[in-house]
């Protein structure tokens, strides 16, 4: 284990970007994980963090089908091993990446017991792992922000949940309550929840979903057919002046959408109400003309779904508890940029709160690992706990966290699940 060191370190460490390593079937012997080195000391908490399982309601489309023989291995040996808490760090059941095409269940409960029952052995898996002593806790991630308490107490039983705002939550951790750990998503405009948008179409209900989920319907849809769909002529949106900082990010968001849409090409045409949802307020299906902010009649940018919703980024980064407010634009920008939401333990934490020396996020799918030293030559670690998924074009895959909390110091490395049923320490030594 790579001790915390008192070292000046100025710059980012380079995000690690490694092969895809083949999912062969691992061993399900329940032998402990070898995570730490040296002897084991009695005085600290030791906790282990892994995010982004994306457990789907229907194997024929989810993103995580071959992987979960090695999660369940995984959550096996690890209650062998020497652990303290296992932290979930969001996106454990997947609500968004579920096709067009596909008939979901409306109801909420219905919906996450059958995507429960979907995943069964990596479910009892953790209820094995709670059994044990291991403590474990859950933080909201953004595909499955409308995973409620009681939902996953009643799927879960004895899982601790830590949550703040409605669909978010930070938990902190460690014998000092010096780990701060989240899942990363409240930050970008497209991700973080948003209840202040679209409550002329969702009436009473209170609704949190935000761009990003009409986004990954979107794009699950496109990769189930193949992305094989033609590209459409889509409403072209002139530049607005560069002083007009309104419809900067309005034309920040155009540009958002414009580029999944022609990434992500669907088959269905531009005015086709294909995208149904039935959940959090809403009761109807939209099109992708609902979502693709066009010119209105008095020269703005806006859409039927979201509209003007630069004007309110503002009052909801207060709704959502956001420590260090971010611009419009910026952080539509980050929701497809990694690198931001790992800027985010500096701007939000680090910065901020010179009691927190660990942050931990997950969201993005880039496993990583940077040391920095604050103004008091104090050593602080950001990680990125990776994901589970089977093919993830964005690193390694099978990654966690492995966390140790002294009364003095903090260690931390990154690791990776092995097909053999070993791990590997992905920091460089």
């Amino acid at each position: 284990m790579k001790l915390l060191k008192k070292s000046l370190i100025i710059a980012l460490i380079p995000m690690l970007i490694l092969s895809l390593v083949a999912c062969s079937k691992p061993t399900t012997t329940a032998k402990g994980l070898n995570l730490w080195t040296g002897d084991a000391t009695t005085d600290s908490d030791r906790i282990v963090v892994i995010s982004d399982l994306h457990l789907g309601i229907d194997d024929s489309f989810a993103e995580t089908v071959t992987n979960k023989a090695a999660i369940v291995s995984f959550l096996n040996q690890l209650t062998a091993s020497d652990v303290d808490e296992l932290v979930i760090d969001g996106d454990l059941l997947d609500e968004w990446f579920v096709p067009t095409s596909y008939s979901q269940p409306a109801d909420l409960k219905e919906f996450f017991t059958k995507t429960a029952d979907n995943n069964k052995t990596v479910i009892d898996a953790v209820k094995s792992v709670i059994k044990s002593g291991v403590k474990v806790t859950y933080v909201p991630g953004n595909h499955d922000m409308l995973l409620s308490d009681a939902i996953l107490s009643a799927l879960i039983p004895g899982i601790n949940q830590a949550r703040d705002v409605n669909g978010l939550g930070t938990y902190r951790t460690g014998l000092r309550s010096e780990i701060a750990i989240e899942h990363g998503h409240r930050y970008n405009t497209f991700c973080a929840p948003d209840t202040l948008s679209n409550k002329d179409i969702t009436g009473a209900v209170p609704s949190i979903l935000p761009p990003g989920y009409f986004f990954t319907r979107v794009a699950a849809t496109s990769v189930v057919e193949g992305k094989s769909a033609p590209q459409k002529d889509l409403p072209v949106v002139p530049a607005p002046a560069a002083d007009n900082l309104d419809q900067l990010g309005a034309y920040a968001y155009y540009q958002t959408w414009m580029g999944t849409i022609q990434t992500f090409p669907i088959n269905a045409a531009f005015t086709d109400k294909t995208i149904n949802c039935a959940a959090d307020g809403y009761n109807t299906s939209f099109a992708l003309s609902d979502l693709l902010p066009t010119v209105q009649p008095d020269g703005s940018i806006s859409a039927v779904l979201y509209a003007d919703v630069q004007r309110r980024w503002d009052a909801l980064q207060d709704v959502n508890g956001v420590a260090v407010k971010l611009p419009y634009a910026t952080a539509t920008a980050g929701a497809q940029d990694a690198t931001f939401c790992d800027q985010q333990a500096l701007t939000q934490y680090f910065n901020v709160d010179p009691a927190v020396d660990v942050v931990v996020f997950g969201h993005t799918h880039v496993p990583v690992i940077n040391h920095y030293t604050d103004g008091y030559n104090r050593e602080k670690v950001y990680a990125n706990s990776g994901t589970w998924i089977d093919k993830n074009l964005q690193g390694a895959d099978m990654t966690f966290v492995v966390i140790e909390s002294g009364k003095d110091q903090t260690d931390v490395r990154l690791m990776q699940y092995q097909p053999d049923g070993s791990v590997t320490n992905l920091e460089p030594q």
